[in-house]
């Protein structure tokens, strides 16, 4: 036991008491553990950060901040550093998840009586600046990653409240992602199916990205689509539900959108190839929102 408490010690000693927060975490690794695939251009965002964080006098304020400890900085540059990050976050220069990581610290700051601005003004620059960030700030898949970069403080009220206002910006930033990803790759359909069927398959699968589209370009697409796309396609649409139906289930009423307009199209309409394999997927369509009938939550329990 004595042995195990010492090694315990020498691990906190070389590994977490001395590790500056940005550098717990690289994504390009995690990526590359998870998918093996290097993503190039994460690996060089991430090694962009080491290399800022080599001279930190050169570094902009809110970034000494969030990679080295606070009470290394020189008392006399205090006051300089924090009034640097306020301006930073009122212009909205700072991205959206280091504006909440700042918030932690200057409510820590506030707590140990560091800083002359009051808790109620903090919140008003910050939501505001958060605002404005928002604007510019791409969407955070990995908040909790992010977060566990905090190393000060407790959560609190003040805290939730930017934490619950976050949230609701960087959903609105998921939504924009995934707008002009849909735009992006049906928009491929009829004249590049090589790339849409490359980027559904990557990017498409898991998530219902049928939800940010218009149903009835959609529809346009799809019908002036080749008869052996327009097969294929619903043949992908099928098989994706077995596979992703809890993922996929915010989409569903666009789906149920798209079969009436394919109904309505073929109503009434002669028989010819085209109009049969319209048709036919509209049937798959049918297929696909029966899985829905039952809730997924008791299919789970039935197939266990």
């Amino acid at each position: 036991m004595d042995n195990r408490q010492f090694y315990i010690k020498e691990f906190d000693n070389n590994y977490y008491y001395n590790f500056k927060a940005e550098y717990r975490f690289f994504k390009f690794i995690e990526m590359y553990v998870r998918t093996r695939i290097f993503d190039m251009k994460v690996f060089k965002d991430n090694m962009e950060v080491i290399i800022n964080t080599v001279d930190t006098d050169k570094l902009p304020a809110y970034k000494r901040l969030l990679t080295e400890e606070y009470w290394k900085i020189n008392d006399d540059q205090f006051s300089n550093i924090i009034e640097e990050i306020i301006k930073d976050v009122k212009e909205g220069a700072i991205r959206l998840i280091d504006i909440v990581k700042l918030f932690a610290y200057f409510s820590y700051f506030i707590k140990k009586d560091l800083i002359r601005y009051d808790m109620k003004t903090i919140k008003s620059i910050f939501f505001n600046g958060m605002n404005i960030a928002s604007l510019t700030s791409s969407y955070c898949d990995n908040v909790e990653e992010e977060l566990a970069q905090i190393t000060v403080g407790e959560v609190n009220q003040d805290i939730e409240d930017v934490l619950k206002h976050f949230n609701q910006l960087n959903m609105q930033l998921k939504d924009k992602m995934y707008i002009e990803k849909a735009d992006e790759i049906f928009k491929c359909i009829p004249m590049r199916m090589e790339v849409f069927y490359e980027r559904f398959d990557k990017e498409c699968m898991d998530i219902p990205i049928f939800k940010y589209y218009d149903v009835f370009q959609m529809f346009q697409r799809i019908s002036c689509a080749s008869n052996e796309d327009i097969m294929t396609i619903k043949e992908k649409l099928a098989n994706r539900v077995k596979l992703y139906q809890q993922e996929i289930e915010p989409e569903m009423p666009q789906i149920k959108q798209l079969k009436h307009l394919i109904d309505d199209y073929v109503n009434n309409k002669d028989a010819t190839i085209k109009i049969v394999m319209l048709k036919e997927f509209s049937k798959d369509l049918a297929y696909i929102l029966d899985q829905y009938k039952q809730p997924i939550k008791e299919k789970v329990m039935n197939n266990s």
